[in-house]
């Protein structure tokens, strides 16, 4: 059975080549990861998303989503609106130009899937997607208790 250590070393291993997979794929849209992750998160949202609910999602701090909203805005792939609930918020949408290249940006995070599910079949990437279900849904109960 392996040990906890060699499992929590190979899920990093796992994120870090993932991010440069998808780093290569929007390296000829000057994009970084972190930018990509804000308009693949963006490209299934309709109405937009407010950049508080952007932080949750990308687990990442409130400060780095601002900055990287900023970089994506001055760039012309997204926009900010004030929040009419709350004034200090804001809500996050694609422009036109981040629209056109959504297709290329659907494809870098693609890219990672299919890399990673080569020689797995189907009855192993179910019962793949059922641990993962489990792991997470046990991990957020221990996080509700909190």
């Amino acid at each position: 059975m392996p040990e906890e250590r060699d499992i929590w070393i190979r899920m990093s291993a796992i994120l870090r080549s993932a991010r440069q997979i998808v780093n290569a794929e929007l390296k000829p849209l000057n994009l970084s990861n972190s930018e990509g992750d804000i308009l693949f998160h963006l490209l299934s949202a309709n109405d937009g998303i407010s950049q508080e609910t952007l932080a949750d999602r990308l687990d990442i701090g409130k400060a780095a989503v601002s900055r990287t909203v900023g970089s994506l805005e001055e760039k012309g792939f997204i926009r900010r609106r004030r929040l009419p609930e709350d004034s200090r918020a804001y809500r996050v949408t694609l422009t036109p130009k981040a629209q056109k290249i959504g297709e290329r940006i659907d494809h870098a995070y693609r890219s990672v899937y299919e890399i990673a599910l080569t020689g797995i079949d189907e009855s192993e990437l179910s019962r793949f997607d059922r641990f993962l279900g489990i792991v997470h849904r046990n991990l957020d109960e221990w996080e509700s208790k909190k």
